[in-house]
């Protein structure tokens, strides 16, 4: 079997007065990062080794006190072969 790469874009919508807080509980989580924020919603890019990592992380944001809603807008695979998982 090989290994995969999975990167993910999300929009995260949260309370305005909460977005600071939000953007930092997002920056604690492994392969997180935000990017931009503004009028109360997040870009946020999530690194994952496979598909079900992508799911919980996209769970657990969704859990933060503030979080609103979630949205997945972008997912790519990168198969990697042999050479690259060294």
């Amino acid at each position: 079997m090989s290994a995969e790469h999975h990167v993910s874009g999300v929009v995260v919508h949260g309370r305005p007065e909460r977005l600071v807080a939000i953007a930092q509980a997002i920056g604690r989580l492994d392969g997180a990062e935000v990017h931009a924020m503004a009028e109360g919603r997040m870009v946020v890019t999530i690194e994952t080794p496979n598909e079900a990592a992508t799911l919980q992380r996209i769970h657990e944001i969704s859990l933060i006190d503030g979080v609103m809603a979630t949205t997945l807008a972008f997912h790519h695979v990168e198969r990697l072969s042999r050479e690259d998982e060294t």
